[in-house]
């Protein structure tokens, strides 16, 4: 299985807009996000009330959406939604 990694522009806008010392927090959790998704710092868990849908933190105020869909040829696809504090991403919780 091979896994590929994709980006939305609206997570590309959001992540410019971050402040350096996040920015370098969120691309030290993008990569364990792609080596090993289940690393615990991650604390990767599944979006209530979705299929497909995970949040990965990045420290204990940012979040990452992803979506993790497989393919018709056994391929993983994860698509970077959005990133934000915890009360930007989940605005209802």
């Amino acid at each position: 299985m091979t896994r590929r990694f994709r980006s939305t522009r609206k997570f590309d806008k959001q992540f410019t807009t971050l402040d350096k010392i996040t920015r370098k927090q969120a691309i030290k959790a993008i990569d364990f996000f792609m080596k090993d998704p289940a690393h615990p710092s991650l604390r990767l868990k599944k979006v209530k009330g979705t299929d497909c849908y995970y949040e990965i933190s990045v420290n204990m105020s940012i979040r990452i959406i992803v979506e993790i869909k497989k393919s018709s040829n056994s391929d993983q696809i994860n698509t970077f939604y959005i990133i934000g504090k915890h009360e930007d991403v989940f605005p209802l919780d």
